[in-house]
């Protein structure tokens, strides 16, 4: 595997309008480093073991002020075609029709609608859309840590469970080849916007 995904998405506490201009980016704007950061998934197979995969491309922006967090604001932007789990003709498959269709849906998009605060994480409601299809989710953003090095970072882990029948793939969940739960993981490093 590339990359171990997370997607069981390890998790979107982020924001991704458009890149800020050259000089536009104010002290409250951060951009997720991709480099560092991982999207995750798990699923269950034939109802006896877990299987984990792997997005290999993640990017955002976060609208994040620590004294104003209610304010804040985040979108997340996967890339379908980045799905990694160490087989291509899986990969494939995933991309097509039973699952992503991703040529009609390019893109796994997470924005958030409000935040709260929770001591330092971040408890945050927003939009998962992926396969054509939205839906409302809540999710517990983690701080892990922040640091001043090569500029300031701030990092954050969610990990949150989904239905994919919500999202329209349906493939292997009668019988119990696949499982309809999934977990997702992000473990994502914010890096502030110069």
């Amino acid at each position: 595997m590339k990359t171990l995904l997370a997607v069981p998405f390890a998790l979107a506490l982020f924001c991704l309008p458009t890149t800020p201009a050259v000089g536009a980016a104010g002290p409250n704007d951060w951009m997720i480093d991709g480099g560092h950061s991982s999207v995750t998934f798990r699923i269950k197979h034939k109802g006896v073991s877990w299987f984990t995969g792997a997005f290999d491309s993640v990017a955002g922006t976060v609208t994040l002020d620590q004294a104003k967090p209610e304010a804040a604001s985040v979108k997340v932007t996967i890339p379908v075609d980045s799905v990694d789990t160490n087989s291509e003709q899986r990969d494939g498959h995933l991309k097509n029709a039973d699952f992503f269709n991703a040529k009609e849906n390019p893109e796994i998009v997470f924005a958030s609608t409000a935040v709260k605060a929770r001591g330092d994480d971040l408890e945050v409601t927003g939009e998962l859309t992926m396969a054509g299809k939205s839906k409302a989710i809540t999710l517990v953003a983690q701080k892990v840590g922040a640091a001043d090095a090569q500029g300031k970072r701030v990092g954050y882990s969610s990990e949150f469970t989904i239905k994919r029948s919500d999202f329209g793939m349906t493939y292997g969940v009668e019988g119990g080849g696949l499982g309809d739960e999934v977990m997702l993981r992000f473990d994502l490093a914010l890096v502030q916007a110069k």
